[in-house]
């Protein structure tokens, strides 16, 4: 046996012994969260696989409530720290955030552009270069750098006069970790190779088609990404865009390539069968037969089905519609992501060649994947050293302290009380450069808090916000209509039209339908989360508008501008105009009613009962007396 196969076995020798070693010492801290979901949280072990994750988030928060301090008999150093980094209410925004510290910060740098990923090469400027070994050495260059093992940010990269140290051991580190690359390359090549091999060898095999199937790439996955959204949900969401990422790519004409495709398919079936059925009229004889040297008919016949396979998978349906713009709005309302300049231009083909960078096939990931790990190393050299300023400067402008959770990414804490409110120049609105400095790009905070209210606001058992489970609901029984002869119908009936064309108007773009389908929210509810505090509870509007990414139209429909008959408004919905913001505030006092259990307790009942009414002052007093008088109408002055 030669040296180079007694390396290879002490190699995976070493590698499986280090692997078990790893997973034995994981034992001890899997059973001790396995007692906290069975014993602290009553989540039976067989529930664990289907529990939803509101539902975690919900028993955590009962649990934070019914024990708000933490036990006598605990280490003074643990009770110092504990005392500085918890909190007596824990809800689903702060459980993101600890749970996605770290990713947070490397979302933003790759939204803003902070780290250069492509080579100083003339024929691959501007060309990203990101694999799976790349993201791996970003979180041992720059993540377990920046925090220390608390999990917190490193007191030095707030400080503006250590800016120059951490630069430069900063690049130390890319410096020492492309040396590193450049060293276990060979060893890194083969693990994957044998890995990839041993993974999709019998998928191919089996269904030779899927050697044309697509996914995204690891930096479309993090350009995609959301603040303070957490994996799973993340890849619920990125699962479901992929038939309608697919169907778009097959849109776009591709005459020439289908028509060699039908050719090459029609050669290969053609000698296909002509096996196939010599292979029926002698099998014996024909089996045996060598077309070639050591080649018999049987293994003519695996290749040509394959290569009639493949490019049968090339040819579109014929049942295909060509309308690239409306697949593309099916893929954003999933993926969330569309840079400013796609923004009228979905049909275009370079918005197509852009998203077919984030959107490629298998095999062509797989041997960019090889490909970076030779060019990892050139970026650990060459790229990322020179942004290194940079990315000190980010930690330091773009982190932010929470009271009792400690120093956070700053586009990671929500304010749920305005709202992302971003105001853009297409709105009209000139951009200051500190301003542009400070926001994200293609619209990321918006689109991460309108997911956040999705994922945590939206119940997602009923589609409904925060609101009673369906048949939870008081009944209320119709009005008694008057009939033909009453002398109030006529008033009636203006009054009632009147009414739904206020609500029409209150109410316009809130109603959505929920990301899975279903029933469609035809208004927000007025109560609020039970998986967030108080502090937390978003406005109501905000909650009806759903995000940035509206439903999309239903196809072959087109809008219609909505004709409005104007009508002199009573004199309530002018005092609704002036207290507006008490209104909304009121809203945010109701307890949830994101029940695990259809039953409401006390407690909540008697919560909006309790609430304190606001000074309302002299406008307020004004409002009031205003609508005390019904029959008088608006365009008196006081």
């Amino acid at each position: 046996m030669s040296g180079l196969w007694n390396f290879g076995i002490w190699l995976y020798s070493f590698f499986f012994i280090w692997k078990s070693v790893q997973y034995f010492f994981e034992i001890r801290r899997l059973l001790h969260i396995r007692e906290f979901f069975v014993v602290l949280l009553d989540i039976p072990e067989q529930d664990m696989q289907t529990i939803s994750w509101q539902d975690v988030v919900g028993r955590i928060m009962a649990l934070r409530d019914q024990n708000p301090r933490t036990a006598a008999n605990m280490p003074q150093n643990l009770r110092r720290f504990i005392g500085t980094q918890s909190k007596e209410r824990l809800d689903a925004h702060d459980i993101a955030n600890r749970l996605m510290r770290k990713e947070n910060y490397l979302i933003a740098m790759i939204n803003k552009d902070i780290l250069n990923l492509s080579l100083p090469f003339p024929f691959l400027r501007g060309r990203q270069m990101f694999s799976k070994t790349m993201e791996w050495y970003l979180h041992y260059c720059i993540l377990d750098m920046a925090f220390n093992e608390l999990g917190q940010v490193q007191q030095d990269f707030l400080r503006a006069e250590r800016r120059g140290v951490l630069s430069q051991k900063l690049k130390q580190r890319f410096y020492f970790a492309g040396l590193l690359n450049l060293i276990f390359a060979p060893i890194v090549l083969a693990y994957v190779i044998i890995v990839y091999f041993f993974t999709y060898y019998n998928e191919y095999q089996k269904d030779p088609k899927l050697a044309a199937a697509r996914k995204y790439t690891a930096l479309a996955e993090w350009k995609f990404r959301e603040f303070n959204e957490l994996p799973h949900l993340f890849y619920e969401r990125l699962h479901m865009s992929f038939p309608f990422a697919t169907r778009y790519i097959d849109q776009f004409p591709k005459r020439m390539t289908e028509d060699i495709a039908k050719s090459i398919a029609f050669m290969s079936g053609a000698l296909t069968a002509i096996l196939a059925v010599c292979t029926l009229l002698d099998s014996e004889l024909f089996l045996s037969f060598e077309i070639t040297k050591d080649r018999t008919a049987l293994f003519y016949l695996g290749i040509f089905g394959g290569i009639w396979a493949i490019t049968r998978g090339m040819v579109s349906e014929e049942t295909q519609v060509f309308d690239p713009e409306y697949a593309l709005r099916n893929v954003v309302e999933y993926t969330h992501y569309m840079p400013d300049h796609w923004q009228g231009r979905l049909h275009s083909f370079e918005v197509k060649q852009e998203f077919s960078e984030l959107y490629k096939m298998k095999v062509v990931i797989f041997l960019e994947e090889i490909l970076g790990i030779i060019t990892t190393p050139l970026l650990l050299l060459l790229s990322l050293p020179k942004c290194s300023d940079q990315i000190v400067d980010f930690f330091r402008e773009f982190t932010v302290h929470v009271d009792g959770m400690g120093y956070v990414c700053s586009f990671a804490e929500f304010d749920f009380k305005r709202g992302p409110g971003q105001p853009t120049a297409r709105q009209g609105v000139v951009k200051d450069v500190r301003q542009d400095y400070y926001a994200t790009k293609h619209g990321k905070m918006a689109a991460s808090y309108y997911g956040f209210l999705d994922n945590y606001v939206i119940n997602p058992k009923t589609g409904i916000p925060g609101h009673l489970p369906p048949g939870t609901q008081p009944f209320h029984p119709p009005p008694a209509f008057p009939n033909l002869n009453s002398p109030t119908l006529a008033a009636d009936m203006q009054a009632s039209h009147m009414e739904t064309g206020r609500n029409r108007s209150r109410t316009a773009g809130l109603g959505t339908f929920p990301r899975g389908g279903g029933h469609s929210i035809t208004q927000p509810s007025p109560m609020a989360s039970m998986l967030l505090d108080a502090r937390h509870q978003p406005l109501i509007a905000n909650v009806g508008g759903r995000g940035p990414y509206k439903p999309r139209p239903s196809r072959g429909t087109h809008p219609h501008p909505a004709v409005q008959i104007p009508e002199e408004p009573f004199e309530a919905d002018a005092a609704e105009g002036q207290g507006g913001e008490s209104s909304e505030a009121g809203a945010m006092l109701g307890e949830s009613m994101w029940q695990t259990s259809p039953g409401i307790s006390k407690e909540n009942s008697s919560s909006m009962a309790n609430a304190k009414e606001p000074d309302v002052g002299v406008l307020g007093l004004i409002n009031q007396f205003r609508q005390t008088q019904p029959h008088r109408r608006g365009g008196g002055v006081f």
